[in-house]
């Protein structure tokens, strides 16, 4: 497997990005009452679109989705229309440790800095994102209530990238480039997160 980077063509004019959560429910035969299992394995759904352009520039994005070889090679992919975060939070930020499976993650960074509900942010390859609102204290711990679980624990001093933090990504769908004199339509492309 090998990671193949984004051509400087890769331009995306649409992008969704959607938590899949791996859960089972059970029903009583009785009651009718439910029990829901979440197995922790979280993972990131996304579909983005490439706009009508050049041929020229088609043929490079072709070529990127081809040597990604279907889902055998993967690319690092972050939320493409949120590069980087609407909370304050920015320099060298570094996790405390964590558990497999927590829910909430110390960040030691500067007093006061702060990240909203909504951001995403990057620790040792996991594309995570903000489920609350939350303000560093005056120590400079943030302590910051995530929406997906952690899928591995989380050493002391890993750093946390904010600015377009990613994770690797297969390609799920098999899109096709349709060329028209002068210039290609645009295309809509899957990935799942590799785990």
């Amino acid at each position: 497997m090998t990671v193949i980077a984004l051509p400087p063509t890769f331009k995306v004019e649409s992008f969704s990005m959607q938590m899949f959560t791996n859960q089972r429910a059970f029903g009583s035969p009785f009651g009718g009452s439910e029990q829901v299992v979440d197995q922790l394995n979280d993972r990131w759904l996304v579909t983005l679109s490439l706009p009508l352009g050049h041929q020229e520039t088609a043929a490079r994005n072709e070529a990127f989705l081809n040597a990604l070889r279907g889902m055998t090679n993967t690319c690092n992919l972050w939320h493409m229309k949120r590069r980087q975060p609407v909370g304050s939070m920015r320099g060298a930020p570094t996790a405390q440790a964590a558990a497999v499976g927590a829910g909430i993650l110390g960040i030691n960074t500067t007093t006061g800095a702060t990240l909203t509900m909504g951001d995403m942010i990057g620790v040792a390859g996991l594309l995570l994102q903000v489920a609350e609102d939350a303000v560093a204290d005056g120590a400079g711990l943030l302590v910051v209530k995530i929406v997906n679980r952690l899928r591995y624990a989380i050493v002391a001093g890993t750093a946390v990238i904010w600015d377009a933090p990613t994770a690797p990504f297969r390609k799920v769908s098999q899109p096709g480039f349709q060329y028209f004199t002068g210039y290609a339509a645009g295309v809509s492309i899957d990935f799942v997160e590799a785990i």
